[in-house]
């Protein structure tokens, strides 16, 4: 009897390490899911912001773009304007440049 009761603690011992060992396989299968899907997510979430990136970035030169244009098309404005009021008043543009330019000399003389 005795040989009996070792033979049934044998057998229950190499039933519950094969059972554990084949949980442990079963977890580490899922695990290597778990993983592959991490890493198929973050992949996703990457070009999804890289994507987002890229589109923001061309909006920005689009409007950096326009702003320049109109920055362009402001100061020919402005520089038509100035030559227009040397063309009808000479003498006034004459005396405003030397005025500015006796208070640029006056002030970057100052030491």
């Amino acid at each position: 009897m005795a040989q009996t009761t070792q033979t049934n603690l044998n057998n229950g011992t190499s039933t519950d390490y094969k059972d554990l060992s084949d949980q442990i396989a079963t977890l580490k299968k899922d695990l290597a899911g778990v993983t592959e899907l991490i890493s198929e997510i973050g992949t996703r979430r990457k070009d999804e912001t890289l994507a987002a990136a890229k589109l923001q970035a061309e909006k920005l030169k689009e409007r950096g773009s326009d702003a320049l244009t109109e920055a362009q098309i402001r100061a020919l404005d402005a520089q038509d304007q100035a030559y227009d009021a040397i063309r009808r008043q000479p003498g006034t543009a004459i005396g405003i440049a030397i005025g500015v330019g006796f208070i640029a000399g006056f002030l970057s003389g100052r030491k």
